[in-house]
Protein backbone atom coordinates (compact mmCIF):
# COMPACT_ATOMS: atom_id res chain seq x y z
CA UNK A 1 0.00 0.00 0.00
CA UNK A 2 1.51 3.30 -0.98
CA UNK A 3 -0.03 5.74 1.62
CA UNK A 4 0.18 9.84 1.10
CA UNK A 5 -1.65 11.59 4.23
CA UNK A 6 -0.93 14.97 4.43
CA UNK A 7 -1.88 16.98 0.95
CA UNK A 8 -2.85 20.30 0.13
CA UNK A 9 -5.57 21.86 -2.60
CA UNK A 10 -6.81 25.14 -4.03
CA UNK A 11 -9.43 24.83 -1.15
CA UNK A 12 -6.25 25.90 0.92
CA UNK A 13 -2.82 26.80 -0.87
CA UNK A 14 -2.22 24.09 -3.39
CA UNK A 15 -2.64 24.20 -6.85
CA UNK A 16 -4.71 21.28 -7.48
CA UNK A 17 -8.39 21.71 -7.06
CA UNK A 18 -9.16 18.69 -5.00
CA UNK A 19 -10.48 16.55 -8.01
CA UNK A 20 -7.05 17.19 -9.89
CA UNK A 21 -5.36 15.89 -6.76
CA UNK A 22 -6.89 12.87 -6.43
CA UNK A 23 -6.39 11.83 -10.34
CA UNK A 24 -2.58 12.95 -10.00
CA UNK A 25 -2.42 10.68 -6.93
CA UNK A 26 -4.16 8.00 -9.03
CA UNK A 27 -1.44 8.62 -11.80
CA UNK A 28 1.49 8.40 -9.14
CA UNK A 29 0.29 4.64 -7.81
CA UNK A 30 -1.16 6.43 -4.28
CA UNK A 31 -3.30 3.93 -2.63
CA UNK A 32 -4.55 5.93 0.19
CA UNK A 33 -4.69 9.78 0.16
CA UNK A 34 -5.56 12.23 2.83
CA UNK A 35 -5.96 15.37 2.09
CA UNK A 36 -5.79 17.93 4.61
CA UNK A 37 -6.19 21.55 3.81
CA UNK A 38 -5.27 24.50 6.42
CA UNK A 39 -8.47 25.15 8.66
CA UNK A 40 -10.69 24.24 5.97
CA UNK A 41 -12.71 21.30 5.03
CA UNK A 42 -14.40 22.91 1.79
CA UNK A 43 -12.85 20.72 -0.52
CA UNK A 44 -13.28 17.15 1.07
CA UNK A 45 -16.75 15.88 -0.60
CA UNK A 46 -15.22 16.98 -4.07
CA UNK A 47 -12.49 15.05 -3.55
CA UNK A 48 -14.25 11.82 -1.94
CA UNK A 49 -16.81 11.93 -5.32
CA UNK A 50 -13.35 12.15 -7.49
CA UNK A 51 -11.95 9.39 -5.51
CA UNK A 52 -14.93 6.72 -6.30
CA UNK A 53 -13.70 7.25 -9.96
CA UNK A 54 -10.24 5.82 -9.28
CA UNK A 55 -9.02 2.86 -7.11
CA UNK A 56 -7.90 4.56 -4.52
CA UNK A 57 -8.68 5.41 -0.64
CA UNK A 58 -9.53 9.08 0.77
CA UNK A 59 -9.18 9.94 3.84
CA UNK A 60 -10.88 12.89 5.12
CA UNK A 61 -8.88 15.71 6.69
CA UNK A 62 -7.44 18.76 7.93
CA UNK A 63 -4.56 20.26 8.63
CA UNK A 64 -5.16 22.88 11.97
CA UNK A 65 -3.11 25.98 12.95
CA UNK A 66 -2.80 25.41 17.30
CA UNK A 67 -0.28 27.34 19.82
CA UNK A 68 1.54 25.42 22.06
CA UNK A 69 3.46 27.80 24.59
CA UNK A 70 5.24 30.50 22.05
CA UNK A 71 4.96 28.56 19.26
CA UNK A 72 2.59 27.86 16.31
CA UNK A 73 2.41 24.48 15.50
CA UNK A 74 0.75 22.38 12.72
CA UNK A 75 -1.86 19.40 13.87
CA UNK A 76 -3.02 17.04 11.22
CA UNK A 77 -6.68 15.25 11.98
CA UNK A 78 -6.74 12.32 10.01
CA UNK A 79 -10.20 9.71 9.05
CA UNK A 80 -12.20 13.22 10.47
CA UNK A 81 -16.23 13.78 10.03
CA UNK A 82 -16.24 17.23 8.04
CA UNK A 83 -19.79 17.13 8.72
CA UNK A 84 -19.28 17.34 12.53
CA UNK A 85 -20.96 20.69 13.70
CA UNK A 86 -18.91 21.65 16.49
CA UNK A 87 -15.92 21.24 14.13
CA UNK A 88 -17.13 23.19 11.64
CA UNK A 89 -18.15 26.35 14.04
CA UNK A 90 -14.33 25.94 15.34
CA UNK A 91 -13.11 26.63 11.99
CA UNK A 92 -15.26 29.71 11.52
CA UNK A 93 -13.28 30.70 14.89
CA UNK A 94 -9.89 29.73 13.12
CA UNK A 95 -10.58 31.64 9.74
CA UNK A 96 -11.63 34.90 12.08
CA UNK A 97 -8.40 34.41 13.10
CA UNK A 98 -7.10 33.93 10.00
CA UNK A 99 -8.64 37.19 8.53
CA UNK A 100 -7.79 39.44 12.05
CA UNK A 101 -4.39 38.38 11.58
CA UNK A 102 -3.99 39.19 7.59
CA UNK A 103 -5.44 42.70 8.52
CA UNK A 104 -2.91 43.39 10.88
CA UNK A 105 -0.56 42.78 8.67
CA UNK A 106 -1.62 44.76 5.99
CA UNK A 107 -1.81 47.44 8.20
CA UNK A 108 2.23 47.03 9.14
CA UNK A 109 2.91 46.71 5.13
CA UNK A 110 1.23 50.13 4.37
CA UNK A 111 2.96 51.49 7.29
CA UNK A 112 6.08 50.54 5.64
CA UNK A 113 5.47 52.15 2.87
CA UNK A 114 3.79 48.70 0.84
CA UNK A 115 1.15 50.10 -1.59
CA UNK A 116 -1.40 47.80 -3.83
CA UNK A 117 -2.40 45.23 -0.88
CA UNK A 118 -5.79 46.11 -2.05
CA UNK A 119 -5.79 42.73 -4.25
CA UNK A 120 -4.55 40.63 -1.05
CA UNK A 121 -7.81 42.00 0.64
CA UNK A 122 -10.14 41.85 -2.55
CA UNK A 123 -8.84 37.84 -2.60
CA UNK A 124 -9.84 37.16 0.89
CA UNK A 125 -13.51 38.66 0.48
CA UNK A 126 -14.07 36.72 -2.55
CA UNK A 127 -13.29 33.69 -0.34
CA UNK A 128 -9.75 32.19 -1.32
CA UNK A 129 -7.43 30.96 1.24
CA UNK A 130 -4.97 33.77 2.37
CA UNK A 131 -1.86 33.31 4.96
CA UNK A 132 1.39 34.84 4.71
CA UNK A 133 2.27 32.74 1.55
CA UNK A 134 -0.32 34.88 -0.10
CA UNK A 135 1.62 38.07 1.36
CA UNK A 136 5.25 36.38 0.52
CA UNK A 137 4.27 35.99 -3.06
CA UNK A 138 2.87 39.50 -3.16
CA UNK A 139 5.83 41.17 -2.01
CA UNK A 140 8.09 39.29 -4.02
CA UNK A 141 6.10 39.80 -7.15
CA UNK A 142 5.42 43.38 -6.68
CA UNK A 143 9.89 43.92 -5.89
CA UNK A 144 9.40 44.75 -2.03
CA UNK A 145 12.04 41.64 -1.61
CA UNK A 146 14.33 40.20 -3.94
CA UNK A 147 12.77 36.39 -2.74
CA UNK A 148 10.76 34.45 -0.77
CA UNK A 149 13.47 34.22 1.85
CA UNK A 150 14.14 37.63 2.38
CA UNK A 151 9.97 37.85 1.92
CA UNK A 152 9.45 35.20 5.08
CA UNK A 153 12.00 37.08 7.13
CA UNK A 154 10.12 39.67 7.18
CA UNK A 155 7.17 38.74 8.03
CA UNK A 156 8.38 35.32 11.01
CA UNK A 157 8.91 36.59 14.14
CA UNK A 158 11.53 39.56 14.63
CA UNK A 159 10.61 40.88 11.17
CA UNK A 160 9.18 44.26 10.49
CA UNK A 161 5.98 42.91 9.20
CA UNK A 162 5.12 39.77 11.73
CA UNK A 163 1.90 39.59 13.76
CA UNK A 164 1.81 36.79 16.53
CA UNK A 165 -1.22 34.51 15.68
CA UNK A 166 -4.01 33.89 17.86
CA UNK A 167 -4.20 30.34 17.51
CA UNK A 168 -6.33 28.14 19.70
CA UNK A 169 -4.06 26.48 22.00
CA UNK A 170 -3.05 23.00 21.02
CA UNK A 171 -5.20 20.85 23.83
CA UNK A 172 -8.07 22.40 22.84
CA UNK A 173 -8.07 22.21 19.10
CA UNK A 174 -7.13 18.24 19.43
CA UNK A 175 -10.65 17.86 21.14
CA UNK A 176 -11.61 19.70 18.14
CA UNK A 177 -10.28 16.79 16.29
CA UNK A 178 -11.19 13.93 18.52
CA UNK A 179 -14.64 15.10 18.95
CA UNK A 180 -15.12 14.87 14.73
CA UNK A 181 -13.89 11.43 15.44
CA UNK A 182 -10.74 12.24 13.95
CA UNK A 183 -7.06 11.37 14.96
CA UNK A 184 -4.34 14.13 16.05
CA UNK A 185 -1.29 13.87 14.12
CA UNK A 186 1.70 16.23 15.04
CA UNK A 187 3.08 17.54 11.33
CA UNK A 188 6.20 18.08 10.42
CA UNK A 189 7.66 17.87 13.63
CA UNK A 190 11.66 19.34 12.41
CA UNK A 191 9.82 22.45 11.53
CA UNK A 192 9.59 24.40 14.86
CA UNK A 193 13.00 25.18 15.93
CA UNK A 194 12.36 22.88 19.27
CA UNK A 195 15.54 21.81 20.90
CA UNK A 196 14.96 17.89 22.28
CA UNK A 197 13.73 19.47 25.72
CA UNK A 198 11.06 21.48 23.56
CA UNK A 199 10.44 18.49 21.53
CA UNK A 200 9.92 15.97 24.26
CA UNK A 201 8.21 18.84 25.89
CA UNK A 202 5.34 19.08 22.98
CA UNK A 203 4.97 15.20 22.94
CA UNK A 204 4.46 14.82 26.65
CA UNK A 205 1.59 17.42 25.88
CA UNK A 206 0.09 16.12 22.88
CA UNK A 207 -0.01 12.73 23.89
CA UNK A 208 -1.41 14.28 27.23
CA UNK A 209 -4.39 16.04 25.63
CA UNK A 210 -5.32 13.12 22.84
CA UNK A 211 -2.51 12.77 20.10
CA UNK A 212 -2.57 10.14 18.74
CA UNK A 213 0.40 10.13 16.19
CA UNK A 214 3.45 11.83 14.76
CA UNK A 215 4.66 12.07 11.01
CA UNK A 216 7.99 10.50 10.51
CA UNK A 217 8.41 10.35 7.10
CA UNK A 218 7.71 13.72 5.52
CA UNK A 219 8.20 15.88 2.73
CA UNK A 220 12.02 14.95 1.67
CA UNK A 221 13.02 13.89 5.06
CA UNK A 222 16.21 12.89 5.51
CA UNK A 223 17.11 9.33 6.71
CA UNK A 224 18.87 10.80 9.99
CA UNK A 225 15.40 12.74 10.46
CA UNK A 226 13.01 9.55 9.87
CA UNK A 227 15.73 7.89 12.72
CA UNK A 228 15.27 10.85 15.34
CA UNK A 229 10.96 11.09 14.95
CA UNK A 230 10.76 7.08 15.24
CA UNK A 231 12.81 7.32 18.29
CA UNK A 232 10.65 9.92 20.13
CA UNK A 233 7.04 7.92 18.11
CA UNK A 234 8.69 4.95 20.29
CA UNK A 235 9.62 7.00 23.27
CA UNK A 236 5.51 8.50 23.96
CA UNK A 237 3.67 5.19 22.16
CA UNK A 238 2.57 7.08 19.42
CA UNK A 239 2.15 5.68 16.03
CA UNK A 240 3.73 6.90 12.65
CA UNK A 241 2.42 8.60 10.09
CA UNK A 242 3.67 9.53 6.48
CA UNK A 243 2.97 12.34 4.19
CA UNK A 244 4.51 14.21 0.90
CA UNK A 245 2.61 17.99 2.09
CA UNK A 246 1.73 18.49 -1.39
CA UNK A 247 1.30 22.05 -2.16
CA UNK A 248 2.51 21.68 -5.97
CA UNK A 249 5.01 19.38 -8.41
CA UNK A 250 7.79 22.44 -7.79
CA UNK A 251 7.85 22.53 -3.94
CA UNK A 252 9.13 19.36 -2.02
CA UNK A 253 8.51 15.96 -3.12
CA UNK A 254 5.75 14.28 -5.77
CA UNK A 255 2.89 12.69 -4.48
CA UNK A 256 3.55 9.01 -3.02
CA UNK A 257 7.27 9.38 -2.64
CA UNK A 258 7.65 10.06 0.46
CA UNK A 259 9.79 7.28 2.40
CA UNK A 260 8.12 4.61 4.46
CA UNK A 261 7.56 3.86 8.00
CA UNK A 262 10.66 1.83 9.28
CA UNK A 263 10.15 -1.96 10.54
CA UNK A 264 8.77 -1.48 14.20
CA UNK A 265 6.42 1.71 13.99
CA UNK A 266 2.48 0.86 14.22
CA UNK A 267 1.17 3.17 10.97
CA UNK A 268 -1.75 5.69 12.21
CA UNK A 269 -3.95 3.78 9.50
CA UNK A 270 -4.42 0.86 11.65
CA UNK A 271 -6.78 3.44 13.50
CA UNK A 272 -8.45 4.09 10.47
Amino acid sequence: MVYDLHTHSTASDGIFSPTELVERAAEKKVDCLALTDHDTTQGLQEAIDASSKYNITLIPGIELSVKWQFYEIHVVGLNIDPKNEKLQNRLVQQQESRKTRLMQMLDKMTESGIEGTESIIQSFKSGDHVGRPTVAKFLVENKYCENFKQAYSRLNRGGDLHVEPNWELMQYALKWITDAGGIPVLAHPGSYGLDKPGFSGILRDFQKYGGQAVEICYGPCSNANVSRWSYYARKFSLYGSIGSDFHRPSRGIELGKVKKLPDGIPGVWELF
